[in-house]
């Protein structure tokens, strides 16, 4: 039986954990600045004008704009502080080479200009490339072409073409190329064919000794035993040849089309050197678009397919998802709220909710932005005027510096920015998220006050071009942006669009394909601005003597990211900055001052070319 002095014990430290429970959540509410942007604290780094390109950072492209190569080609050149010179022909090319002896600028071919006077052109380029220079064949000659002549065929690097057309049964990207690892690309026995989005069928080409393969297709274990084939018999995809002192870099098949292209060349270009240093953003964003929406709307299809309103699903079951998911793998989310998602909503946005997403955004180190434009709307500048007037009305502090708009929005965007490159009704965004599109330019100034930061991926699809392109961003610019969509959740026109399936699909996504890039620093929209100004301003210069490699920023604000990648080397110490492994031969570095240094360890003899 139960004393009345046990009972008194019991009953008095239930109150002191009663009180201290209650305690904690009063000092948690208090303490809750959640009317501040943290995020957005950091100074706004100004557009800095670029100075004039060397000769030696020229880089000459052999083709036409319209080709569907040129876009991720000029991007590329952009970043890396190079001069694209459009050259209609190779005489044209040429004639800029002889102009500038002592320099030999990289040649980006297309190789259908050689499909007339095809022995004088692959001539001209055996001579350019025994004397050092570089040419990378975005695309190749067709099959008939390299067939017939020699020459062409001994400047890539190929025996003898074995087959037109021969269908694959896998692709392999081998590591030490592109970041993230070695990675196969099966074609067979696949759960979701829909992902399968490469290319199965490619000509056949048998080159020699003196490459190196870096991506091979694949033949059946039994085709392979019947023509008695080794694994360097298998069909070449992407492969570098050497001839004198220069290189042949060849691609086999449409690989150069989009982002992808942006990390192969970096690749490209590492490959070619004994070492590779070069600026990336180092910022890895979780954009949610459209989330939350603050007013009940498309309520007969939510009753149907969630048996609740937009208001209690966004609450209950998306954002302890999207919470629990960011937590697991350390991500920062920004979430662009939509006062309303719809102009066609009768129903009116509750200002209760925004206070209480503002303080669940402020516990979890998160970040508000805002959703320019509606769905279908009309009247992009009336949709943004009327959120910009709610959100007014309920008399916010809060600094919205972020905008997201939708891809039937985009070409709009220039209606909502006055004569200053500001935007209209937010004067505080400083960057706008771009929602998910292929082959559109990742980063850019959008004006000379706000950067443009395009989502790079969809959270619940992740193809085989996908995967390509998520490894080939990281090696050239060590960001990504992922893009979860709510409008395609909020809004489902079929089982497939339903959260159920897509947060499955996100999670599977999300937590397989990111791994590799870890190193990377997770960021939310505004901190990634910052390094984004950084990375669009800021230039390197490095020079190697022995062991050291010395560096030189310019027109970097605060510190600078830089990836380093050796040929089996790594840092032994560091003068001005410190490093982190990213891979193996592959290191971070954040430069603290305007001039560093980096000392290799040299237990490894120098690289050489294979």
């Amino acid at each position: 039986m139960l004393s009345k002095r046990n009972l008194a014990m019991m009953m008095t430290m239930i109150m002191v954990v009663l009180v201290l429970f209650l305690s904690s959540v009063v000092l948690k509410e208090y303490y809750n600045d959640y009317d501040v942007n943290h995020a957005a604290e950091t100074e706004v780094i100004e557009k800095k004008e670029q100075e004039s390109v060397p000769a030696e950072q020229q880089v000459l492209y052999v083709g036409t704009e319209d080709n569907g190569y040129y876009p991720a080609m000029e991007e590329w050149a952009g970043y890396r502080k190079k001069s694209l010179q459009i050259c209609a022909s190779l005489d044209t090319a040429y004639g800029m080479i002889q102009a500038e002896e002592e320099v030999k600028p990289w040649l980006l071919m297309d190789g259908e200009l050689l499909e007339e006077n095809t022995e004088n052109a692959a001539e001209t380029l055996s001579q350019y490339v025994e004397q050092g220079g570089v040419v990378v064949f975005y695309r190749l000659p067709s099959c008939q072409v390299i067939k017939d002549s020699a020459v062409l065929q001994n400047l890539l690097g190929i025996q003898h073409v074995r087959a037109e057309s021969v269908k694959l049964h896998e692709i392999r990207l081998y590591s030490g190329f592109l970041l993230g690892g070695e990675t196969c690309y099966s074609f067979e026995d696949v759960k979701e064919p829909e992902l399968v989005d490469m290319e199965r069928e490619i000509p056949w080409y048998d080159i020699s000794s003196r490459t190196k393969s870096y991506m091979v297709g694949f033949l059946t274990e039994e085709q392979k035993n019947s023509l008695s084939l080794e694994n360097e018999d298998m069909p070449a995809i992407i492969w570098r040849s050497n001839m004198g002192t220069g290189s042949v870099f060849a691609v086999n098949g449409d690989y150069m089309k989009g982002e992808a292209a942006l990390g192969i060349l970096d690749a490209m270009v590492y490959e070619s050197e004994d070492y590779a240093l070069y600026p990336v953003v180092n910022a890895q964003n979780l954009s949610v678009a459209g989330f939350p929406d603050l007013t009940v709307e498309n309520e007969k299809k939510m009753a149907e397919t969630y048996g609740m309103t937009t208001q209690q699903f966004c609450r209950d079951v998306l954002w302890p998802s999207l919470v629990a998911g960011a937590q697991k793998g350390g991500w920062k989310i920004t979430s662009f709220v939509s006062v309303k998602q719809s102009d066609q909503s009768g129903n009116e946005p509750n200002q209760e909710d925004m206070i209480d997403y503002l303080k669940y955004f402020n516990e979890e180190s998160a970040e508000a932005g805002v959703s320019l434009g509606r769905i279908e709307s009309s009247d992009i500048r009336a949709s943004v005027e009327d959120e910009r007037n709610t959100l007014k009305k309920w008399d916010l502090d809060y600094e919205f510096a972020g905008g997201y708009v939708r891809k039937e929005n985009k070409d709009k965007l220039t209606s909502l920015i006055d004569k200053n490159g500001q935007m209209k009704y937010f004067k505080d965004i400083r960057t706008v998220v771009g929602e998910y599109e292929k082959n559109e330019q990742i980063l850019s100034w959008l004006t000379d006050q706000i950067t443009l930061q395009n989502a790079t991926t969809n959270a619940y699809r992740h193809s085989y071009k996908d995967s390509l392109r998520l490894k080939s961003l990281e090696t050239a610019l060590g960001y990504s942006n992922i893009q979860v969509d709510m409008y395609q959740v909020l809004w489902p026109e079929s089982r497939n669009d339903e959260w159920e399936k897509v947060a499955e699909k996100m999670a599977a996504n999300i937590d397989t394909y990111w791994k590799p890039f870890a190193a990377f620093d997770k960021t939310t929209i505004s901190q990634s601005d910052s390094r984004v100004r950084n990375f669009l301003n800021g230039s390197v210069e490095s020079t190697r003597n022995g062991n050291r490699i010395s560096i030189q920023t310019k027109k970097f604000t605060g510190d600078a990211y830089l990836l380093l990648r050796t040929h089996g080397e790594k840092p032994e110490k560091m003068t001005g900055g410190t490093w982190k492994q990213v891979e193996e031969d592959t290191w971070l570095l954040q430069i603290t001052s305007e001039e560093a240094s980096v000392t290799l360890e040299s237990e490894i003899d120098p690289y050489y070319k294979e």
